[in-house]
This record gives C-alpha cells, structure tokens and sequence, in this order.
C-alpha cells in the first residue's frame, strides 16, 4: 500500500541477525515482509522504514494507526552497510509516540531484552514473543494484544504478500545488492537437544515449506524487481525435508526436494545471485552417499562464492559434550573433504563455487585455555591437509548461563587464526591477479557506509580515480571486502583484478581503464607504477595533447617517459 494523506500504520525495520536468518542490508529479511504482508492483505494503509534512513529521514509518527518495530538482531557482528536497531533507538520511538497509539514490537533483540527485565509502561505497547505478524493480524482482527504463531495457510499468504510489499517495493538497495532471504524452513533437526546457546532448537520441529510454495513466492519477487536470492531460515541445508526427525540422531538428508528448490529457482532467467547459508557437519559426515548428491546439486545451481557455514564452535570435546554441540572435529574434517571435492572449482565471477565456512565460539561451558589451542591445531590439520576454508568466524556467546571469557586466551586465539590462517587462505583462493567480476562499491575512505555515502556526490561519476579510498563486495552471502586505492562512485560496479591482500580483505584496481582518461591515483594503483611513474605518465599525456597528438598505445605511453610496460598490464586487461 502506498502512503496517502490518510492515517496509516508504519512499519520500522530494525533488521534482524539470527543464526538461520540474514535480515541487515543488504539483505531484506522474511519476518518483515510477513508484517508488511499481513497490512498487504488486509488492504490496509501503511508505509515502510528501514532504520538507517529513519535516522536520516524519520517519517513522522504522528496521524499512525499504529506502529511496528521490528528489532531481530541477536548476533553480535560487523555490519558495513546498515546498522540494527538499538535499545536505546527503540526506546525513543516508543516515547515519541503519540498518546496510546497502538505499538507493537518483535523479533528475538525484543524478546532478550524483555528477558533481561525491560517492561515498559505504555497503554497500548505490545512486547511480542511468538510470532510478530500473527500478533498483528490477531490484533487488526480483534483489537486486542495476544500472543499468536502463525499457521501454515498464514505463512504461505503473507510470505507471497509480503514478496510485493513495500519492504520490497520501497527497499533502497532494490534496483543494487539488494538480496532476498526466504524461509525455507524453520525450526531444528536436534530439537529434542540442540546446541545450549542457540535460540534454533527453541524453534521446536522443522517445519518445511513446499518446493511449489517457496517458488512461487519467489516468482512474485522477482516480478516486483527481486534478483538475488539467499535460501535461509535453515539450520541445515542438508536437512531440508529429512528423513527420520523425530527417531534418528542424524537425520538422513533428502536429495530430491532440495534439488526440486534450486532446479526450479534456476529455470527464471531473472534470478541472478543465488546463495544458501548453513550445513551440518555431523549430518554430512554420518550421510555421505546422500550429501554428495546434495553438494553436486548445490554447485550446480548456487553462484560462485557459495559458503556452507559449519558451527563446530570448539574443537575441545570437554566443551562439545557440556554444550550439547552438534558436530565433532572427525565429522567436520570429513564434510569438509566432501565440499572441497566438488566445491573448489572456480566459478564466472572469479570465486570458488561452494566452499565451507568455520564458526568457533568463545565463552562456552568448560573452556580453557586448553581449549583454544585445541582450535588451532585443528586448524593447522585442515590447512596441512590443503582442505580449503572459505572464512572463520570468531564470536563470543551471549546470554546467562555461560562462562567468563579469558580476554588474553581469546585475543592470542584470534590474532593466531587472523595472521596464521585468514592471511595465508585468502592467499591461496584469491592469489593476484585473480579477476573478480561484478563488485558493488559501497563506501569510502573506511569500511563502513556512512550517511555522506548516501549523499549525491558520492555517486558522482566526476569522482571516479579521484584521492580516496573505495570498499566494495560483490553481491552474495559472505562476500569478501574488496579496497581500491583511489575513488570510484558509489552503488556501482566494475569488474576487478586483485593486486593484494590483507588478513581478511584484499586490494585491486578496475579493468577496462581507457588511458585517454585514467588518472594518476588510478595508474598508481597498478603494480610497477610507482606515484613517481604515475605523475611522469600523466605529464607526458598531457604534453602529446599539447601538440595535438594521441597516445596510440600503452607501450608508447610508457616508452615516452623511458620507461617499460609494466609485467602486471601486460598480463591483465586493465587497459581497454
């Protein structure tokens, strides 16, 4: 629905992190769309807000129906392009509100601060713990506040509303990097004794969603501007539809309607990305004939730098029994033999086509220092075994009931694994002068975007090979930070050859410069020009144009101010 001057709902997007759920751009989540699809059904007015331009730009909370914030970020990371909505923010929506408008709030950063004893006192103010779009319909339905899950004819009606909602329609990076995650499933295969720290097996059963269903709702995404997809909302992609749930340890994987999903996503030209996210080590190792099928399938129809996030979270078997763990080393080094068969080969835009990601946590019951060291050795077996990692992921668990952190273990853990392991692999999966197709570039002079990134002049084209600094990832889950030492505008794309590496980013220069119009930062950005030769290059460009020549190639560029073309241009189209 599109706003007018009527009285109307608004509906933040706080954005929400969980463990089987992407939801911070540029990614659009599912449980927003589900709130939006519920207002889309209804034909209810109302508008849609994420929370960065909220910041910027809030839309007045005055003349609403009601009010929706949805606050789902349980993760703790890095986030480059949008930041989650705090508790403060949350707060002040709530107190700027006016009189007893209806305000409903939801996602899983609601239900942990509720638990850590917030209780705001406002008549009308709803706190949601189950489901926040069936709260809401059943409080549009009846005027009043009640806790309510969703049923499977609702999940189906406002997943398919919700894919043309304005959390779509009205998405800032529709049209860019914008990636639609969809549920695929929900729910946990060890939900009878799942992970201790997990909020996953809370989820209780898995309950699946349909080939059929999931493709349709698709369908409708793209017909309102979607491209890029990422399967979420599963704890295991091998586990979807599996056999056995509620009687076997490890479930058996269930090939046919997994390959059904991708095949059929992949028959709609129109789809451009497509990524999934978790595996289950122990699934894989325990099925191996089954999960072959399903890796052969994955690499067949997902898009290059794929990554299967492993949660082994501690090599230590003193912390894997205490916390209820769901994989051992044994079984990890085994699926990530599997995925490494099949996945290392490289696929259009210059990435690895599948690859495993490692999850370590800190702070689980029974750590030591022990523990940690446990970690690396295991790391050092897998990189001495030429098995290749995609990234590992270092956090630290939160919530009660969990341990103290030593902050000198964690600090030697992660800096080993950073100088040890990320440096070397990225070394090794993206050596130089690896062309990497289609980077999106989304900030300057620092890694996260800022709100002067959004302005105007950021995504001037006068700027480009300006002084500066330009980051960018290509569209995908987990995409790697890519620098540029010079400036390019932003929320555009160029295809990129690496010249360097960092821990856990890398440096490059574009392809395809022209060098009637290349810059001195430009050129100086490429291997064996020094700013010396750079500044010589433009000057004796600028003298040819003085006396009305052009340059008619790249070596007598270089030869006009003695000097030789450099090996990197020779072997490179960095030049048109």
């Amino acid at each position: 629905m599109v706003e007018s001057g009527e009285p109307s709902w608004l509906v933040i997007d706080g954005y929400e992190d969980e463990p089987a759920a992407f939801g911070v751009p540029p990614y659009v989540g599912f449980h927003i769309r589900y709130i939006c699809g519920v207002l889309e059904k209804k034909n209810i007015e109302y508008s849609y807000q994420t929370i960065d331009d909220f910041r910027l730009n809030p839309q007045s909370l005055e003349n609403r129906l009601g009010i929706v914030i949805l606050a789902g970020a349980i993760v703790p990371g890095k986030y480059l392009r949008g930041a989650p909505i705090s508790f403060n923010e949350t707060k002040k929506i709530i107190a700027a509100a006016a009189g007893d408008i209806p305000i409903l709030c939801g996602g899983w950063a609601i239900r942990g601060w509720r638990q850590q004893g917030w209780n705001p006192l406002k008549k009308n103010l709803f706190l949601a713990v189950q489901d926040t779009d069936a709260t809401l319909a059943h409080f549009l339905e009846n005027n009043s506040w009640q806790h309510r899950r969703r049923n499977a004819e609702q999940w189906t009606a406002w997943a398919h509303s919700g894919a043309e909602s304005l959390a779509v329609k009205h998405n800032p990076d529709l049209g860019g990097p914008l990636t639609y995650e969809v549920e695929v499933y929900q729910g946990c295969v060890r939900f009878k004794r799942g992970c201790k720290f997990c909020i996953e097996p809370k989820k209780g059963i898995p309950i699946w969603r349909s080939p059929e269903d999931i493709i349709e709702e698709i369908k409708i995404a793209h017909d309102n501007g979607v491209e890029h997809i990422r399967l979420g909302g599963m704890t295991d992609t091998y586990t979807y539809m599996a056999e056995g749930l509620e009687e076997m340890e490890y479930p058996r994987p269930n090939p046919e309607p997994i390959a059904k999903l991708l095949h059929g996503l992949r028959e709609d030209d129109r789809l451009k990305i497509l990524h999934t996210d978790n595996g289950n080590p122990s699934i894989i190792a325990e099925h191996i004939e089954e999960s072959e099928q399903i890796t052969k399938t994955l690499v067949e129809t997902l898009s290059d730098g794929a990554v299967l996030s492993f949660g082994l979270e501690s090599a230590d078997p003193t912390v894997h029994t205490e916390n209820w763990l769901n994989c051992n080393s044994k079984q990890l080094k085994s699926a990530i033999a599997l995925i490494n068969k099949y996945g290392r080969e490289r696929g259009s835009r210059g990435l690895p086509k599948l690859l495993p990601g490692l999850n370590f946590i800190a702070g689980l019951n029974g750590e030591t220092s022990q523990s940690y060291q446990l970690n690396l050795d295991l790391l050092r077996e897998i990189k001495s075994e030429n098995m290749l990692i995609r990234r590992v992921n270092i956090r630290q668990v939160e919530g009660e009931g969990f341990q103290k952190i030593d902050d000198s273990d964690f600090r030697k853990f992660k800096h080993s694994v950073r100088e040890e392991f990320d440096g070397p692999l990225l070394k090794e999966m993206l050596p130089t002068g690896t062309i990497l197709k289609d980077v999106w570039w989304e900030s300057h002079d620092g890694r996260t975007r800022l709100p002067r990134h959004l302005e105007p002049s950021a995504r001037n084209p006068d700027i480009h090979g300006k002084a500066g600094i330009t980051f960018g990832r290509q569209i995908g889950a987990y995409p790697i930070l890519i620098g540029m030492n010079y400036l390019a505008p932003l929320e555009s794309e160029s295809n990129v050859v690496i010249t360097g590496h960092g821990a856990r980013s890398i440096t490059g220069v574009e392809l395809g410069l022209d060098i009637e119009t290349v810059t001195e930062k430009q050129l100086a950005a490429i291997p064996g020009i020094s700013a010396k030769g750079a500044w010589k290059l433009i000057s004796a460009r600028a003298k040819y144009r003085s006396k009305g020549k052009t340059l008619e190639n790249i070596d007598e560029w270089f030869s006009s101010i003695n000097s030789t073309t450099p090996e990197f241009i020779e072997l490179y189209p960095i030049f048109n």
